[in-house]
């Protein structure tokens, strides 16, 4: 496709495809007039209310708040947790051990759904999350703001090569400000599982795109700085006092723990997967970024992850778990399984021989307090959730685990949630909104750091930026401009015609690369170059241009492009990565010279 005075809509118009590698951010929405605000995340009855330790809501249940002391917000933390576990009996301990926790009507628990995913934003995986029951629908007149989508920034790696501790920090603290709106209207959590900072040992993961990348100081240092975002309250975070007791926005989660860089590689998958690691290296290169997370960055969670860890699961290892991370880095929150990883092991790893009871029992005597599941189905063909709560009463009554491990699990859970201000709110939130989700101000943020994070890889004589006075017409290309699908499609029979039209152009530009079809969660890449026929298509283009090209490349781990370091055809090489909602407009800001990349 081609145009002359058009161009910088063109531009704005192709770049902006590549956004459809990663949620759609800040749709337009229709704006109903807002009613009062109020908190609706605990639900007794069909009613909601902004706390647990709410007196009507113990009303509605049959019971006086007063009676119960976890809810008199003058004693301290510890002391209230004690006493809610204190009321719990060892069923309704065991049903609180998985992360769909089933609470304790009896004395005033509601459940909990422990999982959202904050990545790069707020995102709809996980059960807690529910951007679909405020999107805007015909007929809706509820009397709010609908809300599309959180704001989408950059993806980690983008935010990682802006090495800009400010940016990182920021960018939390505008997801955890969206993550309490979103509580506030009852579709949302306060505990959410990021930053992944695992370190990039090969480039063909295929989660390399979520991490800050390979080396673990950076890493660690994107993780204290997103973390303290995610979590710091202003007049609460200067370290002062009982840790314990300091009051956290939402609560950050560092994964997975540890040394996980393989998903699906041949005969090995995450879930197979036996890190044969030295000492050295481990305390190098493997946990140094988990360290500065929960040391630095105060974390109020850790997930643990699939893969063993010298033979032993990482989930059921006590010198990682209770020895590590909550011995020796003091961590003062909850650590979490990657979701069925105690299911998952416990078939696998048959030279094991451990019942479910074997394997809760485990867990938990190393340090896990909560377990990740999803909805399985027993051999018997009962449907079941999760392996604690499921097989942790049979684990006490066979003698293979204590109450007392339950109660320290609980605790740890329960001390997190008082921080959160689950049981008694914080009113500095309380008034957040659909209105304070996908913001001016955080487009805005997101705008800047996906322009901080792309890298221009060449610019032979000066080629960017262009000044649009000197563009007669511009022929944009490949598989990003075209449609997302075409990344992988070998078809390319529209070349003939693409090529002329590169040929009466001035300027050509080349959007290729890869997308989340061939990186993700699951799926490691067979190399590192371009798919299929991109290679042989960037160099048609070059060969009928005029002039020489500009190739943008969207991508999240490394991609080999050296057969254009010294290609004389093409000029400029711009890495964009996976640049989120503002990522159109920040790559026409870097090729009409609005921005200097790095």
């Amino acid at each position: 496709m081609a145009s002359s005075p058009l161009h910088l809509l063109l531009l704005l118009l192709a770049a902006s495809l590549l956004c459809s590698t990663i949620p759609v951010a800040c749709s337009s929405r229709t704006t109903f007039p807002s009613a009062a605000t109020t908190t609706v995340n605990v639900t007794s009855f069909g009613k909601t209310y902004g706390k647990v330790c709410d007196a009507d809501r113990f009303a509605e249940l049959g019971l006086n708040m007063s009676a119960f002391p976890y809810c008199n917000a003058s004693l301290p933390y510890a002391e209230r947790v004690r006493d809610l576990i204190g009321w719990m009996t060892v069923e309704e301990k065991v049903g609180n051990l998985g992360d769909v926790s089933r609470g304790a009507p009896r004395v005033g628990l509601p459940p909990y759904k422990w999982w959202s995913e904050a990545l790069h934003g707020l995102s709809s995986t996980g059960p807690t999350t529910l951007f679909d029951d405020l999107r805007s629908r015909p007929g809706n007149h509820s009397g709010r703001a609908t809300v599309n989508n959180g704001t989408v920034f950059a993806n980690v790696t983008n935010s990682a090569a802006s090495f800009n501790e400010t940016l990182w920090k920021s960018t939390g603290q505008a997801v955890s400000t969206e993550a309490r709106a979103m509580y506030n209207l009852g579709k949302g959590g306060l505990t959410y599982w990021s930053p992944n900072i695992n370190v990039v040992r090969d480039p063909r993961w295929g989660r390399a795109l979520e991490t800050p990348g390979e080396d673990p100081f950076v890493a660690g240092r994107y993780a204290v700085n997103f973390v303290r975002g995610m979590q710091d309250i202003p007049g609460h975070d200067d370290g002062a006092g009982d840790p314990d007791a300091r009051p956290i926005k939402t609560a950050a989660c560092c994964k997975h723990y540890a040394a996980y860089d393989v998903d699906d590689w041949h005969n090995h998958t995450r879930f197979t997967f036996d890190a044969r690691v030295s000492k050295r290296d481990m305390a190098e290169t493997f946990l140094r970024p988990f360290e500065m997370c929960v040391r630095e960055g105060d974390a109020s969670s850790v997930m643990c992850s699939y893969n063993r860890v010298n033979g032993v699961p990482a989930w059921a290892d006590a010198r990682l778990l209770s020895g590590t991370v909550r011995g020796d880095w003091q961590l003062h929150g909850y650590i979490v399984s990657d979701c069925d990883a105690v299911r998952i092991m416990t078939d696998n790893a048959t030279w094991l021989n451990f019942t479910g009871a074997d394997s809760s029992a485990a867990a938990i005597r190393a340090g896990l307090d909560l377990d990740c599941a999803e909805s399985w189905i027993e051999e018997g063909g009962r449907p079941l959730r999760d392996f604690l709560s499921e097989y942790g009463i049979a684990a006490v009554a066979q003698g293979k685990m204590r109450e007392s491990d339950i109660d320290s699990a609980l605790r740890n859970q329960y001390m997190t949630l008082m921080r959160l201000g689950y049981f008694d709110n914080i009113p500095q939130y309380a008034a957040l909104n659909e209105r304070d989700i996908c913001t001016g101000e955080h487009k805005s943020l997101a705008l800047d750091g996906a322009r901080q994070g792309m890298v221009l890889l060449k610019n032979h004589g000066d080629l960017l930026p262009l000044d649009p006075k000197k563009i007669l017409a511009v022929a944009v290309h490949g598989p990003h401009a075209r449609a997302p699908e075409k990344v992988m499609d070998g078809d390319y029979t529209g070349i003939s015609k693409d090529v002329k039209i590169s040929h009466r152009a001035n300027t050509t530009i080349y959007f290729g690369g890869i997308n989340l079809h061939i990186e993700r969660e699951g799926n490691d890449r067979e190399d590192i170059f371009l798919p299929k026929n991109q290679t042989e298509e960037i160099l048609h283009f070059a060969a009928a241009s005029p002039n020489p090209i500009i190739l943008v490349i969207l991508s999240g781990g490394g991609i080999d492009i050296s057969f254009a370091q010294n290609h004389p055809k093409i000029g400029a090489v711009l890495w964009a990565g996976y640049p989120g909602g503002e990522g159109g407009n920040a790559i026409a800001d870097v090729i009409f010279g609005r921005y200097n990349p790095g």
